[in-house]
């Protein structure tokens, strides 16, 4: 068996798909404008992406897809999505109407996406795809809380005009990765 922290520490820090694959990272550019805001947009994303993953897997494991298996996550994407959205609005009415326009938009989440596409590429057995689908969402949810603080922190900081926005977001994420990559030797 496999040691197991390793690998969780690793997707969720060193791996992680919006610092070092620079996946999703437009969409966290425009999250962050309030906490609970960016708690419910991660979280959520966090929820659609390990379920997803898990569906996922156990569908290539009972069927062969062949050239389907997009439209296959797609299609479970979606679906789990939707769960995700019933849930937020049973739960909190008034959080489901400040976040209702960005939870579509996690159906086509490339972090999404790119898990499920890798996972499946690198023919992962169970118990790695499970601490990988666990690991890389908090890793999501990490970054979102981290660019949700960069962004309340610029919106009273003096930027200079042409690093207004996203550029400087794209500093920002660099110089996480390079702080993180410190830790590639380590774990």
């Amino acid at each position: 068996m496999e040691n197991i922290w390793p690998i969780l520490l690793g997707t969720i820090l060193i791996n992680n798909l919006a610092f070092t694959k620079l996946v999703s990272i437009g969409q966290l550019a425009h999250f962050g404008d309030d906490e609970k805001e960016v708690l419910c947009i991660g979280s959520s994303a966090a929820v659609i992406m390990g379920v997803s993953t898990l569906i996922s897997y156990l569908v290539a494991q009972v069927v062969d897809l062949g050239a389907l298996d997009l439209l296959v996550y797609m299609l479970v994407v979606l679906l789990v999505t939707e769960g995700v959205k019933m849930v937020v609005k049973g739960r909190n009415k008034e959080m489901f109407e400040s976040v209702k326009g960005v939870l579509p938009l996690l159906a086509a989440n490339s972090a999404i996406f790119y898990l499920l596409i890798d996972t499946t590429a690198q023919g992962l057995e169970f118990l790695p795809m499970l601490i990988t689908a666990v690991g890389a969402p908090i890793g999501l949810l990490f970054a979102f809380i981290l660019y949700g603080a960069v962004r309340e922190r610029l919106a009273v900081s003096h930027t200079p005009k042409p690093f207004k926005g996203l550029p400087i977001l794209l500093v920002y994420a660099a110089l996480v990765v390079l702080a993180l990559s410190g830790l590639n030797g380590i774990l």
